[in-house]
């Protein structure tokens, strides 16, 4: 759940993958939470997919899970979304990367939309905010690509960013169920519609596909 106060920009801090926590907004992407763009889950996930195994299985297991742990009006919420995958030897990288984005996305929905039911979705409006999946993205692209990303975001200016926020409301408001982000016109621009509408991503964010073929990855029910 952002607030306003969240809102950041560079001159407050140097951004770059290792932070955890902030708001900013971006002219290519929208709405970025620092935190789910952070890649350390995603990181966990992929060197699950591919750290060494012995034996001659044909299988082996993943385990991946997305949780929060918050503090709201006094109450303590612990949730998350645990989940155990058999994954096939040998996959080509690149087919692995697709598993791994498959497995990702599959569980980011799935965390979104428990958030978006009792009793959470009247504590919090995380669910499936603008900014969640396209952050969520952005971070496993850092992940497995071992790169830091953060200079290919084109980052407003913290005054640009309220004026955003102010004019259109909340972002937690604004529910996107799609990785594509959702772009808000800033209200200076007189000569644009002000409604927010679908951007597009950016091809260092649209490499991988999803691969979710049962010959080469299958859930194990928990």
């Amino acid at each position: 759940m952002t607030k306003r106060n969240d809102i950041i920009d560079n001159s407050d801090r140097f951004i770059t993958r290792d932070i955890r926590y902030g708001l900013i907004y971006t002219e290519n992407l929208g709405w970025i939470d620092l935190g789910h763009a952070n890649p350390a889950g995603a990181e966990k996930l992929w060197f699950e997919m591919t750290r060494a195994r012995g034996g001659d299985s044909e299988f082996y297991e993943v385990n991946y899970h997305q949780s929060m742990s918050k503090s709201i009006h006094g109450l303590n919420i612990n949730t998350g979304i645990y989940r155990r995958f058999m994954v096939r030897q040998g996959l080509q990288e690149r087919t692995l990367q697709g598993v791994a984005l498959s497995i990702f996305l599959s569980t980011s929905h799935r965390f979104e939309s428990l958030q978006d039911f009792w009793p959470y979705v009247y504590l919090t409006d995380s669910g499936y905010s603008a900014e969640d999946l396209v952050s969520n993205l952005f971070g496993f692209y850092q992940a497995v690509h071992y790169a830091d990303y953060t200079s290919y975001l084109q980052i407003c200016s913290k005054e640009k960013a309220y004026r955003i926020w102010d004019f259109y409301g909340p972002v937690g408001e604004f529910k996107n169920k799609s990785v594509i982000p959702l772009l808000f016109p800033d209200p200076l621009d007189k000569g644009t519609k002000h409604e927010p509408y679908s951007g597009e991503l950016p091809l260092f964010m649209d490499v991988i596909k999803p691969v979710a073929n049962p010959d080469y990855v299958w859930e194990l029910r928990i």
